[in-house]
């Protein structure tokens, strides 16, 4: 039981005294200590009590009290005298049954080889999550010294790796053993080893051993292949990482059409990542392309139809990293350039130089469809002629697409697009004129209209931008403004567009008004649904009722 709180300061200068005999070390702790033996945490006897702790620590020899003495004090002041080494062996039972285990009470233990073994029983009990902490705490520490630099002790370090990758490694056994029987269900979620390769990201000296670990060292690859840059990785390493390139885990799923898909995903990332595994791989890496091509049925005739284009551009961008398939590349190459075409629309910016042409992934509603080809175009299995004869269809800026990007575009591409675009007549671009150039044509109101008829069912891609130059230019019509998607219409309050036809359509008809809030406030407006047709349907429906 504590003293009362008038003796309280008293009791604690008491017991930082020099000349405190031994034997007054048991009253000493009872006079400081609550009842119960926790204080409250806004209680300013616990501030006294925690200035006197580390006295009474360095000089109470007696076990028991000395446990009382830690179940007292603060979380935070315990990992520090344990770092400090005013608690020893003897006191770590005490501090790990009456405190919680912290990332940094880990650290603090660490600083001492007397809790080695402390320490590795801790860190076999982490979770993934935990690894990290654990390593910048103890670095933290290390910058007390500054003439030490931060880094986590080596054997602590390699309990960590090894904590980490046991962790992946059953999570990796169980990706694979939950699929067997059959039965179609969500697969589990690939592991997530990012946390165990910021560890790794310490040890690059360790990782040529651990990639032939035969326990963990196919958790070791997958690691490096997906979490750690290429220039980081010699080709020693990276040649030992090739078992795990094409994801046997995922070979045998349960439901193809989708896990094949995705494991095709996955490997191709891990080409672009690392393009010396082309190489290295060789015919594995394409044998696993056609494993999931044909066992996924990717390229099905019934399953290409429902592709989405962004659908069909991401598979062939993955096959043309992967496939050594010459037909399954022609047949990609076909379906590509089969999409719709893109448009192209030109707009200054208050920023841009006006002596800088505006580049072609600006001026494309999008570049997929080129991208995709060019991609394509990087396999030496594609017949070459095949993608030339493509030059044709292409929209021209889709062409000047080709010739800008060098680090996208095979030089041979690059030459045959050269010698197209010579052999054929500039194409002007259309542009987004201001008020003050539209000022200077004979009809302004055609040039606007043939920024709509140039963008089509695209302009979303250029985000609106030919709406709102019609909206705000005082060359507006009603006949253009009929043409642009109601809600953007009529959520323009700065110009009074939607107000002046809603004026017109509801007049003084008080039952018109009453219907126009009932419409807007009930139902959600599609853009897909132009400013006349609303008005249009508003209309008919006064008219019906």
């Amino acid at each position: 039981m504590a003293v009362q709180e008038g003796e309280y300061r008293m009791w604690a200068a008491l017991a930082r005294r020099d000349d405190l005999p031994d034997a007054a070390h048991g009253a000493i702790i009872d006079g400081l200590l609550p009842g119960d033996g926790a204080f409250e945490s806004s209680s300013w006897q616990h501030g006294v009590f925690k200035e006197t702790l580390p006295t009474l620590l360095a000089r109470v020899t007696d076990q028991g009290l000395r446990d009382r003495l830690i179940a007292a004090g603060s979380s935070d002041q315990i990992t520090e005298l344990v770092h400090q080494n005013v608690l020893g062996p003897d006191d770590v039972p005490g501090v790990l049954r009456h405190h919680r285990v912290t990332h940094e009470l880990i650290a603090a233990l660490a600083r001492h080889d007397a809790h080695r073994e402390v320490v590795l029983a801790l860190v076999n009990n982490l979770r993934l999550s935990d690894l990290v902490p654990v390593a910048l705490s103890c670095e933290l520490l290390c910058l007390e010294d500054l003439d030490r630099i931060p880094r986590v002790p080596d054997w602590l370090l390699d309990a960590l790796v090894r904590r980490g990758l046991d962790l992946v490694t059953a999570q990796l056994n169980a990706f694979g053993s939950d699929q067997q029987g059959g039965t179609y269900r969500r697969p589990p979620a690939w592991p997530g080893y990012e946390a165990c390769h910021l560890v790794l990201e310490r040890c690059p000296d360790k990782w040529p051993a651990l990639v032939e670990d035969a326990a963990t060292g196919q958790a070791m690859r997958h690691i490096l292949l997906d979490c750690v840059a290429t220039e980081k990785i010699s080709d020693e390493v990276l040649a030992s990482c090739v078992p795990a390139l094409c994801l046997p885990e995922r070979a045998a799923l349960t439901q193809p059409a989708r896990d094949h898909r995705q494991r095709l995903q996955h490997i191709a990332r891990r080409v672009a990542a690392h393009p010396r595994l082309r190489d290295m791989a060789g015919t594995e890496l394409k044998d696993a392309a056609d494993q999931c091509v044909r066992e996924g049925r990717l390229l099905h005739a019934a399953k290409v139809k429902r592709y989405k284009p962004y659908e069909l551009t991401s598979m062939a961008a993955d096959l043309a990293l992967t496939s050594g398939d010459a037909d399954q590349l022609a047949k990609l190459c076909t379906l590509v350039s089969r999409l719709p075409e893109p448009v192209a629309l030109q707009q200054r910016y208050a920023h841009d130089d006006e002596d800088e042409p505006i580049r072609p992934k600006v001026l494309l509603s999008s570049d997929s469809r080129i991208s995709a080809i060019s991609a394509l175009a990087h396999n030496p299995h594609l017949d070459q002629s095949l993608v030339t004869g493509l030059l044709e269809r292409l929209h021209p800026v889709e062409v000047q697409w080709l010739l800008t990007y060098d680090q996208e575009v095979p030089a041979w591409l690059q030459q045959a697009a050269a010698e197209h675009a010579a052999a054929h007549r500039q194409w002007e671009v259309p542009r987004i004129l201001s008020d003050t150039e539209l000022d200077t044509y004979a009809d302004p109101q055609s040039v606007m209209q043939g920024w709509l008829d140039a963008t089509g069912d695209h302009r979303s891609c250029f985000y609106h931008q030919v709406e709102y130059a019609i909206l705000a230019s005082r060359h507006r019509t009603d006949v253009l403004v009929r043409q642009l998607p109601a809600p953007l219409v009529l959520s323009d309050y700065k110009d009074p567009v939607a107000s002046e036809e809603l004026l017109r359509t509801c007049g003084s008809d008080p039952g018109r008004w009453q219907a126009m809030v009932e419409t807007l406030a009930t139902s959600r407006l599609d853009y897909s649904e132009t400013f006349g047709q609303f008005i249009d349907r508003f209309k008919a429906g006064c008219d019906g009722s």
